[in-house]
């Protein structure tokens, strides 16, 4: 049986690891699920590394219901590029590239860009609606009840993003914080398809 100190001093190095400022995961070796090992090119130094899907992979299903109160099921979001941030108010790398996802999405959402925030902060409410008026939030949010995290989960670390392309695939994958330089592009290019 694993000592329980000896527990907590992983966790705290794996959420240290995930929730960084620094890109520690540029070298990362994927294994064979989907995603490649080979990340693509890096646009900006800052960002996080985004991995391509190897092959065309359906992102799945899950329904939800947002902060607001409506219900929000992915694959009703085909026809539209969706990013899924997972992330947490205690994250100082979720609060980095937040006010990146507001602007991408202030910027592209008519063009067919839909962002969904999923936090995992056991707070909820309490802590999500400050962060979401602090950085001016106006993209769907939920407060992950465990359904999207049994299918996406577990994350290596925190933020993890994922980006859906119009078809429902899944089209790229990143663990920690991304930045508007690093998307756009590539956005553009999903919304154009």
């Amino acid at each position: 049986m694993i000592n329980r100190r000896y527990l907590l001093v992983i966790i705290g190095v794996l959420i240290f690891l995930g929730c960084s400022s620094e890109n520690n995961n540029a070298n990362t070796e994927v294994k064979d699920d989907g995603v490649s090992s080979e990340p693509v090119k890096q646009l900006d130094p800052y960002s996080a590394t985004l991995y391509p899907a190897k092959k065309e992979a359906k992102a799945q299903d899950f329904t939800v219901n947002l902060l607001g109160g409506e219900s929000f099921k992915l694959s009703e979001q085909q026809g539209k590029v969706v990013i899924m941030n997972i992330w947490a108010t205690w994250c100082a790398p979720c609060h980095d590239e937040t006010p990146d996802f507001v602007d991408l999405y202030n910027q592209y959402k008519d063009q067919g860009l839909v962002i969904l925030g999923v936090s995992i902060d056991e707070q909820g409410k309490s802590v999500v609606r400050p962060f979401m008026e602090k950085y001016d939030v106006n993209y769907p949010m939920v407060i992950d009840d465990g359904s999207i995290m049994d299918k996406y989960g577990p994350t290596m670390g925190i933020p993890t993003t994922y980006i859906i392309n119009k078809k429902g695939n899944l089209q790229y994958f990143a663990v920690g914080a991304l930045t508007q330089k690093e998307l756009e592009p590539r956005i553009n290019t999903l919304l154009n398809e």
